[in-house]
């Protein structure tokens, strides 16, 4: 596995690692994994919707062994909604999607901030259109497609607190040499630290590409995947968000998203505090290459 330079972050607390009580085992997840193989394979998915805002994709479909979706245009930004489809994943876990992003004309999107990923965000029960209040969107994602400049092959990572965005763009070019390939992204929670990761088709070992550390996340989480198109549109709306959220852009978008797959495990490694992944420069290297072992594997 090749590991970037993520910066180290410790969390010590009273007492050292070694004297931590191990967390209780948790209950397997493995049966929420889903291989998008018939039309069936949808049930038990849940579709985000808000009662009052306006739709942000195509109905999601099972097409050719792959589950495929075309959002309009929309985005995921401070307190813009998309659409996401989600399982309901209490505790720690490893979700990983094998996904392939075109355009509907070319084999990158051409507009602007059009991706699709993996997506986990704080639930809010209830929630309409009638009693929507800002300031209250809890996420993180993990997407490939382009974002800026419109037509370059991206990952992109978003983090949201409390409405507030902040975004990370790198670049993803071997996932679109020659032509689109699959992508396998993956998110593993450990606690309040996030490990995000990712290996192109035809490469043997992931990539981590970003960590975060998000002692607000609760231990419910709603995870799955999401899909989202053409900021153009979107950015004359910003930031009006209720009207952006209730009132459709026009409909310039200009993504296919085709996941084979996504799967959910539970991390055999507890928390350790210490965000590296590089027993190098671990104080318990033997742990590290553990945890390391585990949120690289298939």
């Amino acid at each position: 596995m090749r590991i970037t330079n993520i910066s180290i972050a410790l969390q010590l607390g009273s007492g050292a690692y070694a004297q931590q009580a191990p967390a209780p085992a948790a209950a397997p997840i493995d049966q929420l994994s889903t291989r998008f193989d018939r039309p069936e394979a949808l049930q038990g998915w849940r579709e985000h919707r808000v009662s009052g805002f306006s739709a942000k994709w195509a109905e999601p479909r099972v097409e050719g062994g792959a589950l495929v979706l075309r959002p309009t245009s929309s985005g995921w930004f401070e307190d813009m909604q998309a659409s996401h489809l989600y399982r309901e994943v209490d505790g720690n876990f490893i979700v990983t999607t094998r996904i392939k992003v075109e355009g509907t004309a070319k084999a990158l999107p051409q507009r602007s901030f059009s991706l699709a990923g993996v997506f986990i965000r704080v639930p809010r029960p209830g929630l309409t259109a009638a009693n929507w209040q800002p300031g209250k969107e809890n996420w993180m994602f993990f997407s490939l497609g382009t974002a800026f400049p419109a037509g370059t092959p991206q990952f992109e990572v978003k983090t949201t607190h409390n409405s507030l965005s902040t975004l990370f763009i790198s670049d993803a070019s071997a996932a679109y040499a020659p032509s689109a390939k699959w992508v396998d992204l993956r998110i593993a929670r450990q606690g309040e630290l996030f490990s995000l990761l990712q290996r192109i088709e035809g490469a043997s070992e992931f990539t981590l590409v970003e960590q975060f550390i998000r002692p607000d996340l609760p231990q419910k989480l709603n995870v799955g995947i999401t899909a989202y198109a053409d900021w153009d549109s979107a950015a004359p709306i910003y930031p009006d968000f209720r009207r952006y959220n209730t009132q459709a852009p026009a409909m310039n978008a200009d993504l296919v998203a085709r996941v084979e797959r996504v799967d959910f495990r539970r991390p055999v490694v507890d928390r350790f505090p210490l965000a590296t992944l590089d027993p190098r420069i671990s104080f318990l290297p033997d742990v590290s290459q553990r945890r390391l072992a585990d949120l690289t594997r298939n």
